[in-house]
């Protein structure tokens, strides 16, 4: 049995999932519009209590999952979403121990899924140009880590940094032109890698596909994901009206090695068929 420490997050949900995340320190108290309640009551209890609020409302202390930290982090763009970022991992097959590289920080919101998903024993790089970027994305990891972790490093450039050292397994491309980056992210992957680019617009997807296929890459393909929930009680069962629709499109594919005189026909090929 593990309890709630000083310290620890704590996410506040209520049974229609309002939720607060909150981080606790001894002598303190948290206050919303259904009551108060005083971190000292919250620590030293089991994760699952049930807290009724003066109002007779229950709300329940869980531990936050990744998906619940991205939605209370501090940002200047927009975040990646759960439902993005579940199919990079799964169809960029990210797993403890690979090496990994993002380009493009943004504010950490994939960091946390990909540092969890590597493990201690992987390494992450995360390339991103604007050092304010980088910097908001590091005061995030440590504010919900706790600290930065060792298998991880910031790099403040782009990149073709000719400091990059590869070979790595998977390299992701969260960039506004891709494609600019698709020599370097050859050069970078071992064969058999998978690279994953995360794009909002479809003329984006056009253009890093042609460059991709140019520089080696096979087996791509492009999709988006689309999240619908349902209400489902003992009254209903339909549709919720809204729906967290298009974000961007994914696009993955292998990184392969072609006989010299097979790469060059498929390139004329492939540039008289655009």
């Amino acid at each position: 049995m593990t309890v709630f420490q000083p310290g620890e997050w704590v996410l506040l949900t209520t049974d229609k999932g309002k939720n607060w995340l909150v981080r606790l320190s001894p002598g303190e108290s948290f206050s919303c519009h259904l009551g108060s309640i005083s971190h000292d009551d919250i620590i030293g209890r089991e994760e699952g209590h049930c807290w009724v609020t003066p109002k007779g409302v229950n709300v329940f202390l869980f531990r936050p999952a990744m998906k619940d930290l991205l939605f209370h982090l501090r940002r200047k763009t927009q975040i990646i979403y759960p439902k993005d970022a579940a199919m990079i991992i799964c169809y960029g097959d990210i797993r403890p121990g690979l090496r990994v590289l993002e380009s493009g920080l943004g504010s950490g919101a994939l960091t946390l899924f990909l540092l969890s998903a590597i493990g201690p024993d992987g390494m992450l790089v995360s390339v991103e140009m604007r050092p304010e970027f980088a910097d908001l994305a590091m005061d995030n990891v440590r504010r919900f880590l706790g600290n930065l972790p060792a298998q991880w490093s910031v790099v403040i450039s782009d990149i073709e940094n000719p400091g990059l050292k590869g070979p790595f397994d998977r390299i992701i491309l969260d960039l506004p032109e891709p494609w600019k980056a698709a020599s370097a992210a050859s050069e970078l992957l071992k064969p058999g890698g998978i690279i994953a680019t995360l794009s909002p617009q479809i003329t984006q997807v056009h253009a890093v596909v042609k460059e991709l296929k140019r520089r080696g890459f096979r087996f791509l393909q492009t999709f988006e994901v689309l999240k619908r929930d349902w209400y489902i009680d003992e009254r209903r069962t339909r549709p919720v009206d809204r729906m967290v629709a298009h974000t961007g499109f994914l696009t993955f594919g292998r990184k392969v090695i072609l006989p010299g005189a097979q790469a060059l026909q498929e390139d004329l090929e492939e540039e008289n068929s655009f």
